[in-house]
């Protein structure tokens, strides 16, 4: 299931190019989402089914530097998507998926909202780490 949801999210991504005391660093941000599912609703027999599958998928960013590992993380963000399909969550099912990948625009345009809210917080990073190299 989660197969699906990173190919979907890795077509989403963002590089962006940053000037660090005279040098030139590259970051690259890619959004995941990570969904969350719950059934709610019983199957009785003789009944109607009444089951529901609840999903609620929220966007994860993970942001890479181009010259290695280091000051790699992932960033926490509040954009969620969420909805419901009837029947039970079933492994397989993909419940939601169809419904964030129409929503494909909105996570491209939070994916760069993001990288450009960070460049502040990633500069502090790289003046910290220079800073300890330096001693």
């Amino acid at each position: 299931m989660t197969m699906l949801i990173a190919l979907a999210a890795a077509a989403a991504s963002h590089s962006v190019s940053i000037e660090h005391h005279g040098q030139q660093l590259g970051a690259t941000y890619t959004a995941r989402a990570e969904m969350r599912r719950w059934t709610v609703g019983a199957r009785t027999p003789n009944r109607m089914d009444a089951q529901r599958c609840h999903w609620t998928a929220t966007i994860m960013v993970d942001r890479k530097l181009d010259h290695g590992p280091a000051l790699a993380r992932t960033i926490a963000t509040d954009t969620r998507f969420s909805g419901s399909e009837s029947g039970a969550c079933t492994p397989g099912r993909q419940s939601g998926e169809r419904t964030l990948a129409r929503h494909q625009d909105r996570i491209e345009a939070h994916l760069v909202a993001v990288a450009q809210a960070d460049r502040a917080p990633l500069l502090a990073e790289l003046d910290s780490v220079r800073n300890l190299a330096s001693n």
